[in-house]
This record gives structure tokens, C-alpha cells and sequence, in this order.
């Protein structure tokens, strides 16, 4: 959608004409919404006077498109109802959230007693405080970056440390604060988690897993939330596999590296062209590339991944297999080169119930009579490793063999100040 008016009263949107309380302002505020592909507009030609310098760029409902929103000269609120001047369609948002107000060419915000909070920078905003360029603007769980199309501003004043609380939702505005730094420093740093042969030996590749020093980023979990409410799943998750490849080739790491996929990638056809890139820029590395089992919605989409995986010398590793609902169709017409089967099979495996090992002993046959690797996650104990051998696995990970760590032995996959034993 290019340049224009709308109102959207079900889903989230602005109004084009929003006449607001005469008790509260005595005016009207008009916007003008454009989507923004990847987070980034693209400004028309010819502006209306009657549109401020002012934008909010940021998304109107959970997950969808970031879009931006150019401020009229006149205050408007912010809220779920459809009445505001911006209506925005999530759980946080009370019916009326918050104020924006214009005075000359200054923007000011002002929370109306919302119950979730408005945080300006992560910290929390009551009566009118100004904005500058740049500033990182929540509305309960909604973030939008302001911006002044005449300012061209890089740097955040403010002191991000010095606005720590307690709070969930001000711990995900501090989060929000410094998503930005994730991507573009990059601040992300790769963690390995060893994968063994039950038969013994050196490490045979590692398992890339996100962690940040940032506060309120440190684990995947809290990267991808704040990600999904910015529509950068695709990105973070591109990032993460780019920086792994590199730091295991400064750390002179060897074996096949194991590099995740998230669930909306499998949607996006620039997945191809990110692995592509990948194996450009590693091209004698080996790579596995693991996608959850639940994530699979199409056979056919399923079998041109492997297939673009062949033509790029990568192998297709399917994760948490028995994690709910396991896909067997998808597993004996589209085959992958490893199964990863999830802890819940795995804890505890060395002292269950004979059916239970029974029931995991066929599955691991199966899988193996397809010509698939079966992997054990999760092991934790020495009994659970020798449970697993006997059960037919032949590869295995989990805190027995090595805890995640930034710079791994190379030897023996393990942290420099890891035991040699765990057990």
C-alpha cells in the first residue's frame, strides 16, 4: 500500500480524520500511513501541509509489517479503541493508552493512565515528556521508533543502565532498547554445544545457539519475543547463523556446525538466498541445517528446501522429534539426513518403564532403516549415554558431553573450565 489515508477500526489502523474529546482537545489530528518493507519507507514527493516532521515507525498489530505513521499537526491519542487517532490491536493496549502532543515543532508524549505503561527509552512515562529523533517509543508490549525526517540523528541520549526496574513489561522496553544494537553491531554472541558418536572420540560439530551480553537479551527466548513484535524473526535468525559460521572459523572449531532455522523463515522465500550467501562465504565449511518438525506445513515446500539443500552441499536435520506431535508422513516422503530427538524422550530414559524404551527403541529403528542419523538431545548422565547406545543412537548432546559455551576445546568440545567428567 502506498502513500494514503484509511481507517481500520477492527484490526488496528488509523483513522484519516479523527476528531477527538472536545474536553480533552478541542481539535483534530490527521496521519498518513505507508507500509514499510523491511522496516524501512519510503517518503512521498509533495508534502502535506497539513503533515508534521514527525513519524512513528512500528507495527499496528502482534507480528504483522512495520508501517509508518506521519503525525498531523493537531494532538492525538494512541489505543484499542477505534476511536483514537491510532488504534492498535494488541492485549497491552489499554482502551485509551496515551497522548501525543505537537506544540510548535516539538512532539511530546503523555501516558493516560493506561494500565501496561507507555516507556519512553525504557523508562516509564507519566505527564508530557519530549521526544527527539531516534527516541524508542512502547505503548504496552507496541514499540515504534520516532523519527524526525529533518533531524539525522545516530545517537540515543540517554543512559540505558540508569532506567532498570522491576517490572516485566519495563525488563521488555529495556529489551526493546536494545534490540537495535543486536543487529546492527552485532552484538550477538554464539554459543556451542558439542555433538558426539556414542561410539566415542573426538567431537563431531557443535550446535550454534544465540546468546547477548545485552540486558535483556541474553537468551533466545527473550531475542526472538521482542523480534516477533518487530516482524525480524527472518533477520535475528539469518544473523545468528552468519555469526556462528564466522566466530567457529576465528575459533578454529572443526566438524559439521548444526544452524537453527526459525518457523516464519520456512514461509519466506529469502531463506534460499540466505543459505546460498552462507555457503559463498563458507564454502568448505559442513553445515546442518535444522528446522522443528512442527514447523513444516508443506511436503512440497519441505522437499525444495532439501532439495536446495543437496545443490548446496548442506545435509537437513529435522529438531525436537517427539516434541507433541511427531510427523511421520513428512518423515518417510521427505526423509532428512538427522533426526534430533527431543529431552522429553531422552530424560530420564535410562531408568524408564520397558514399553517406554520399547516405543523409543522402534522409533530410532525406523528412522535408522530410512537411512536417517538418530541423535539423542538432552543427555544428561552417563546412565542416559549408555540408555542411548543401546537404544540404536548413534550421535548424541546435551550437558553429559558439554554445556553450551562461547570458545569451546577444540579437543573435547567442552568449556576450558569444564571437568572432564560431569557425572
Amino acid at each position: 500500500m502506498g502513500s494514503s489515508e484509511y481507517q481500520n477500526c477492527g484490526n488496528g489502523g488509523v483513522m484519516g480524520s479523527y476528531t477527538p474529546d472536545d474536553s480533552l482537545y478541542g481539535a483534530h489530528a490527521q496521519v498518513v500511513v505507508e507500509d514499510v518493507p523491511g522496516a524501512v519507507g519510503t517518503a512521498t514527493s509533495g508534502e502535506d501541509p497539513r503533515v508534521s516532521r514527525w513519524e512513528l515507525t512500528g507495527s499496528l498489530t502482534p507480528n504483522a509489517p512495520a508501517q509508518r505513521i506521519r503525525i498531523a499537526a493537531q494532538p492525538f491519542t494512541v489505543g484499542r479503541e477505534c476511536d483514537n487517532a491510532l488504534q492498535l490491536n494488541f492485549p497491552t493496549i489499554s482502551r485509551r493508552h496515551a497522548e501525543l502532543l505537537l506544540v510548535e515543532r516539538d512532539l511530546y508524549v503523555r501516558d493516560i493512565n493506561s494500565r501496561n505503561g507507555t516507556f519512553l527509552n525504557g523508562r516509564r512515562v507519566g505527564n508530557f515528556e519530549k521526544l527527539n529523533s531516534d527516541d524508542m517509543l512502547q505503548f504496552g508490549t507496541a514499540v515504534f521508533t520516532v523519527r524526525s525526517p529533518r533531524v539525522h540523528s545516530t545517537e540515543k541520549p540517554f543512559n540505558p543502565h540508569a532506567t532498570l526496574v522491576e517490572s516485566d513489561l519495563d525488563d521488555f522496553a529495556l529489551a526493546n532498547l536494545q534490540f537495535d544494537k543486536l543487529l546492527t553491531d552485532p552484538a550477538l554472541v554464539p554459543y556451542f554445544q558439542p555433538i558426539f558418536s556414542l561410539s566415542g572420540g573426538p567431537p563431531l560439530g557443535y550446535e550454534v545457539l544465540a546468546r547477548s551480553r545485552l540486558v535483556g537479551l541474553e537468551t533466545p527466548d527473550s531475542m526472538f519475543r521482542v523480534a516477533a513484535e518487530r516482524g525480524l524473526e527472518t533477520e535475528l535468525s539469518v544473523l545468528a547463523r552468519r555469526e556462528g559460521l564466522r566466530i567457529a572459523e576465528q575459533l578454529g572449531l572443526e566438524g559439521e556446525l548444526y544452524l537453527n532455522t526459525h518457523p516464519a523463515e520456512l514461509r519466506d522465500p529469502l531463506l534460499a538466498d540466505s543459505l546460498r550467501r552462507l555457503r559463498n562465504e563458507f564454502p568448505d565449511r559442513p553445515i546442518a541445517i535444522e528446522i522443528h518438525e512442527s514447523a513444516v506445513t508443506s511436503l512440497k515446500m519441505l522437499g525444495e528446501l532439501r532439495g536446495e539443500l543437496r545443490r548446496l552441499n548442506m545435509r537437513l536435520a529435522y529438531d525436537d522429534f517427539g516434541a507433541g506431535q511427531s510427523r511421520l508422513t513428512e518423515l518417510a516422503d521427505v526423509p532428512p539426513d538427522v533426526i534430533k530427538f527431543d529431552m522429553c524422550l531422552i530424560r530420564g530414559v535410562s531408568s524408564a518403564s520397558e514399553e517406554r524404551q520399547t516405543m523409543i527403541r522402534s522409533l530410532v529403528k525406523m528412522v535408522s532403516d530410512l537411512g536417517v542419523v538418530p541423535l539423542a538431545e538432552g543427555v544428561e548422565t552417563r546412565d542416559e549415554a549408555q540408555a542411548c547406545t543401546r537404544l540404536g543412537f548413534e550421535l548424541a548432546q546435551g550437558y553429559f558431553f558439554g554445556r553450551p559455551c562461547a570458545a569451546p576445546n577444540r579437543a573435547t568440545g567442552r568449556s576450558s573450565n569444564s571437568p572432564t567428567t560431569l557425572r
